[in-house]
């Protein structure tokens, strides 16, 4: 009699199903900026709380870097406009992380990055240094002609089964600069230079044939 009471309570009930969707665990979303002394150094997302007790075999700190770089914010119109007298791809130099996903497997493991910062100066282009907005009436203020070029590199890391892991930026500032200088020609150098040209080959030419000529001069003695 009680199991089959249990039998009917139990197909009674409704069946509880656990589903996982990435919609409903977004994660932790960080935001922000650092100010950081000229020197070595690094910073590190770890998972804390003084409320909860955490497992260290249980975090995950998988991540994606939406954006990160150094120095001032550059804004659209002058990424569009202020670097016409930098390389191509430039701009992607700064923001090497930008997009990239670091997901952890296994237990005990997380990403660190490694990153060297070269600083960068250019020449902006003058009309998106300054630009005029007319609801307030003013100029905006120069936008920054230097630029943290990025090489990065990121390994993955194991972690002692008491140790909470963290993703690590390990960053160093390398001790040479990069300088963007655009110049143009005058026409009287490039004038210079098609004449210099021209009188080398001619001297060339001469000094070729008073050769054949003393040579053959002398087969006909």
């Amino acid at each position: 009699e009680h199991e089959a009471y249990a039998k009917a309570l139990s197909a009674g009930r409704h069946k509880i199903t656990h589903a996982w969707a990435d919609k409903d665990h977004p994660g932790c979303q960080l935001t922000g900026f650092l100010l950081v002394d000229r020197a070595p150094g690094n910073f590190h997302i770890q998972a804390q709380s003084k409320n909860h007790d955490l497992a260290a075999h249980m975090t995950n700190v998988s991540h994606i870097i939406n954006h990160l770089s150094f120095g001032k914010p550059m804004s659209s119109y002058f990424i569009k406009e202020g670097l016409k007298n930098t390389p191509d791809g430039f701009l992607e130099t700064t923001r090497p992380f930008d997009g990239n996903v670091y997901v952890t497997q296994n237990e005990h493991e997380a990403h660190h990055h490694y990153l060297k910062v070269i600083t960068t100066q250019f020449d902006a282009e003058k009309l998106a240094t300054k630009k005029y907005n007319k609801n307030k009436g003013f100029y905006k203020p120069p936008e920054p002609n230097r630029a943290y070029q990025i090489l990065q590199s990121s390994q993955l890391s194991l972690y002692r089964s008491d140790i909470v892991p963290e993703a690590k930026f390990t960053y160093d500032l390398s001790p040479i600069a990069v300088s963007y200088v655009k110049k143009y020609r005058a026409w009287y150098d490039y004038f210079t230079s098609v004449m210099a040209i021209i009188g080398g080959t001619f001297t060339v030419v001469g000094m070729l044939e008073s050769g054949i000529h003393s040579v053959s001069s002398k087969k006909r003695r």
